[in-house]
């Protein structure tokens, strides 16, 4: 057998040189990468991401409700919008619950929109008719969502600031606001909200930038007790499917 103390001194130096050449293994591996920083965008940027992603949207669920001094659907005004709750599927399906108020009594009208067909429910019997062309008055909540001319279009061309950062249903949203003319926003509210001056304000999701809830106040309609609108989105690109609703042979 060799001398002990050499063998011991070799096993010793192939260790060391197996141990330097980890050790510069290691130091030849690049850094791990830097976290890059969540861009800090404006609102004009926000408004822009989240018109893109609403109109995307294939389906969704709305929920508009209006408090306040009352807004008539019709003229003279004897019939105000109270509240409106249905699903919408592009690019013109809807299927809704309209609250109608006049002279202090609330009326619910189921509502349908296939295509360019138009079905309500008879206040009195609640049998569904089609409703005639002719009849201009009706409510067509579709048009807050055009694609031209809805929320999701004319969002980023309103001068919007950045109120901040709010939590809705646990998650981050982006809240912007503004005042701009009630006329600019006639598709966000079906034509009804007059000239004047309107207060609006918006949430979007931080994450997935679709637009959650929208808030108008219509500064001209009472100064005590102004118009308020409150219109909510939900369950986006669920499956929903709209059929033309049975009609009366009365």
């Amino acid at each position: 057998m060799g001398d002990p103390a050499l063998t011991r001194r070799t096993i010793y130096r192939i260790v060391g040189v197996v141990g330097l050449a980890w050790l510069a293994g290691c130091a030849a591996l690049p850094p791990p990468p830097t976290p890059t920083a969540t861009p800090v965008l404006s609102a004009h940027e926000i408004a822009t991401r989240s018109a893109g992603q609403m109109l995307a949207v294939q389906s969704l669920h709305f929920s508009l409700q209006l408090t306040g001094a009352l807004d008539y659907i019709d003229s003279p005004p004897t019939v105000a919008l109270k509240e409106v709750e249905g699903d919408l599927v592009r690019p013109d399906d809807l299927r809704a619950l309209v609250k109608l108020s006049s002279f202090g009594v609330v009326t619910q009208v189921g509502l349908i929109r296939d295509g360019t067909d138009m079905y309500v429910t008879n206040p009195i019997n609640q049998r569904w008719e089609k409703l005639p062309p002719e009849w201009g008055w009706y409510i067509d909540p579709t048009l807050t969502f055009d694609p031209e001319y809805g929320v999701p279009a004319i969002l980023p061309t309103i001068d919007l600031d950045k109120a901040g950062v709010d939590e809705i249903e646990g998650r981050p949203h982006y809240h912007l606001n503004a005042t701009t003319e009630g006329d600019y926003l006639a598709w966000w509210t079906m034509g009804m909200i007059p000239e004047g001056a309107v207060i609006v304000d918006v949430w979007i999701d931080a994450e997935s930038f679709l637009l959650r809830q929208v808030t108008m106040v219509e500064t001209a309609s009472d100064s005590d007790n102004p118009t308020v609108w409150d219109i909510q989105l939900s369950a986006f690109d669920q499956p929903v499917e709209v059929q033309p609703p049975p009609l009366s042979s009365q």
